[in-house]
């Protein structure tokens, strides 16, 4: 690998991290403890959920206009901030209105701080290397997940030193980032004032955006419900004969969907073997088994097996699809790439926000079948052609 190559996936791999797998994901895993302390209903921590989602679709346009029209190392550094600020505010939350405006100031960091790497990338990296460069970036979001379980664990019930640490570690990875990264000129490529409907919806655009919103409503339920399913009604677990408590049986099982995320670093040679629409249609076919098997699996090991299935798959399929949006964005690489992480962070939205209007009359194993529906129903939108030829309108 060469020296730019760590100058970028090094603080790269960080701010994903940062971004995804702690200021966004992490909620999940805690939403048993802030249903006890803050006594939240399922209703509102499904609403909350969605305010973290709504937050990212909002400001992802703000990112996809600086990266653009500014450079990206100031998205980079503002999205990083955003994620620190946000989870100092859930770790020092004393009233309900605190941890949801924490939850939503932290889930405006991907849409900064993720976005403007696609520019980056793109820039500087040469056209035979950048899937195998995103793909590793792109798994910095199990880098995040797999920290945040043991902090869990080891801090036990001091959930607020866990987040206190998190927001040390977005702030310490942020600097870091912007001090590291090649510098990079904004390229004024198509802004949103060249932007129209006919170009969203042309050259196969139009595709991988439904693509990406039908998946972000399906895979949000498992990051956001997961944890609270599996330990919902348990006493304890017997875990190769260790008797756990649920709240640690959930920690392990979110580690483990972190560690197997680190499978998705390897997206690119998949990729570029295969082409990105098989590849999305194993992975997705992968994420519908995964949540089929939380939302059926009693035991332990048929738990465990959900969160590393998922885990890997999930990331597998997000550096998917960020690489089949640059094959089809390639002349305004971050406005493409930008737009459809917007639709799946819409669809991410849409997903709690269901959840919410649903729980007080549908069981969450439930829920968990739909959604697994609901990511089988991405092969039916998937086109049959390449990339390449959709690209060209043939």
């Amino acid at each position: 690998m060469k020296l730019l190559d760590y100058r970028l996936v090094a603080p790269g791999v960080c701010i994903v991290a940062t971004s995804y797998g702690l200021a966004r994901y992490a909620y999940g895993l805690f939403l048993p403890v802030f249903r006890e302390v803050f006594d939240l209903s399922d209703r509102l921590l499904a609403l909350t959920a969605a305010a973290s989602y709504a937050s990212y679709f909002l400001i992802t346009l703000a990112g996809i206009y600086l990266s653009t029209r500014v450079g990206p190392r100031l998205s980079v550094l503002l999205g990083g901030l955003a994620a620190a600020l946000g989870m100092a505010l859930i770790a020092g939350a004393t009233a309900p209105w605190m941890l949801i405006l924490g939850v939503t100031v932290a889930g405006v960091s991907p849409g900064l701080a993720y976005t403007p790497f696609s520019e980056i990338i793109v820039t500087l990296v040469t056209a035979p290397r950048r899937k195998g460069i995103y793909a590793v970036i792109n798994s910095g979001t199990s880098l995040g997940v797999m920290l945040s379980g043991p902090v869990a664990i080891l801090l036990g019930e001091n959930w607020r030193m866990a987040w206190a640490i998190f927001a040390g570690f977005g702030l310490l990875s942020t600097l870091w980032c912007v001090a590291i990264l090649p510098p990079v000129a904004a390229r004024n490529a198509v802004g949103f004032g060249q932007l129209d409907w006919r170009w969203m919806t042309s050259g196969g655009r139009g595709r991988l955006f439904a693509v990406a919103f039908l998946i972000g409503i399906a895979t949000s339920i498992y990051w956001a419900f997961s944890v609270d399913l599996v330990t919902a009604g348990r006493t304890t677990i017997v875990l190769a004969g260790h008797r756990l408590d649920p709240a640690t049986f959930g920690q392990v099982f979110w580690s483990l969907v972190g560690l197997a995320g680190f499978a998705g670093a390897f997206a690119g040679r998949i990729v570029g073997r295969i082409g990105p629409i098989r590849s999305l249609a194993v992975f997705q076919a992968g994420i519908a088994v995964a949540t089929l098997m939380l939302a059926a699996g009693q035991g332990p090991v048929a738990v465990l097996g959900s969160g590393l299935v998922f885990g890997g798959f999930f990331v597998f399929m997000a550096a998917t699809l960020g690489m089949w949006s640059l094959d089809l964005s390639a002349e305004a690489p971050a406005v493409g790439f930008g737009l459809t992480f917007l639709l799946l962070s819409a669809g991410q939205f849409v997903g709690p926000m269901l959840v919410g209007l649903m729980i007080g009359w549908v069981p969450l194993p439930a829920l968990f079948v739909l959604a697994s529906g609901a990511s089988l129903a991405v092969l039916a939108l998937l086109p049959r052609r390449s990339v390449p030829a959709l690209a060209e309108g043939v």
